[in-house]
């Protein structure tokens, strides 16, 4: 199956050429233009152009065509010679699909130059058909098809009075810039909110608590509580100094415990409220301990009981008859 032909010129003052293959509506429209800077570089006769660049159609049966006819084919103009070209080497409806892919085309998500840049493309194609679009018709075209919020944006000004489409398409596209800015801002904010959503929370955490009921030989009953809580940042080397000197835990951050944050029966404390521990607050806690009395060893006094109370020295649980 033959592929397509490539149209490939190395230079202006150099014939173009189309390589090996089915000749395609574009192809043959560079090709066309090719010829014409290659004329206008080298100074070529009219009379003479045909046969310049005729060989330069290299697949074999356009060649075989030529060859063929090659009297009467030399002595046509350069345009006669283009209109037989098209009349018997591309598809006989080749104008109107091209028409047809031109003005189904639409903006989408195109920057509108782009857009417009190939629509002006697919039209330039068309030249000497009668499916060519007129500058205005091209304009009504881009109107109608243009990204629907640049549509609304475009309402708003006086820019339609624009009648060189050239001049048009420029303003249009300075609209268009705009939106894409807005939307890039948009879509930017989006993908930040959804990065922030999807990111777990660093100092949340999960417990899991199971009981047991309290009926001799009942089933276990257990029962999952899951308690969601912020977690403070980690302690400073003065918080750890002052629990550690004063038997302090690192988990519940209170100080004087028998326990360690290994075997902690607190939970953390809870950010909203905690203040980070001083030496103030150690004082203050120690001041509100009552202190233990110490006794006096040397200065003890013993202290002998009437011999009722002490007893004789007889069990006095047991009564004699």
């Amino acid at each position: 199956m033959a592929g397509k032909g490539r149209y490939e010129q190395s230079a202006a003052h150099k014939a173009p050429i189309i390589t090996v293959g089915d000749i395609t509506p574009e192809a043959l429209r560079s090709w066309e233009m090719g010829c014409k800077q290659y004329f206008l570089h080298r100074l070529i006769d009219s009379a003479e152009q045909v046969q310049k660049i005729a060989w330069n159609l290299q697949d074999p049966r356009i060649q075989d065509w030529y060859l063929n006819d090659y009297d009467c084919i030399d002595k046509l103009t350069f345009s006669t010679f283009m209109e037989e070209v098209q009349s018997c080497w591309l598809p006989s409806n080749w104008a109107a699909i091209t028409r047809q892919k031109m003005l189904a085309s639409t903006q989408g998500n195109k920057a509108f130059s782009e857009w417009a840049i190939d629509v002006q493309t697919q039209n330039t194609i068309l030249c000497g058909t009668t499916s060519h679009l007129t500058d205005a018709s091209l304009k009504y075209h881009l109107e109608a098809h243009m990204h629907p919020d640049l549509a609304c944006e475009y309402r708003a000004t006086e820019y339609s009075t624009e009648d060189v489409v050239r001049k048009w398409i420029e303003k249009v596209q300075l609209l268009d810039e705009k939106r894409q800015r807005d939307v890039a801002k948009h879509k930017e904010a989006v993908d930040v909110a959804i990065h922030a959503a999807a990111r777990p929370a660093p100092w949340t955490s999960t417990s899991t608590s199971k009981t047991q009921s309290s009926k001799g030989g009942g089933d276990a009953v257990k029962s999952s509580t899951t308690n969601k809580f912020l977690r403070l940042p980690a302690l400073t080397m003065d918080e750890r100094k002052i629990l550690q000197d004063n038997e302090g835990c690192f988990k519940c951050c209170h100080p004087f415990q028998k326990h360690t944050s290994h075997n902690c029966p607190y939970n953390f404390p809870d950010p909203k409220t905690y203040k980070p521990l001083t030496a103030d607050d150690i004082a203050a806690k120690k001041s509100k301990t009552t202190p233990i009395a110490a006794i006096d060893i040397e200065h003890t006094v013993a202290v002998v009981m009437p011999s009722a109370v002490l007893g004789d020295g007889t069990d006095s649980g047991d009564n004699s008859d």
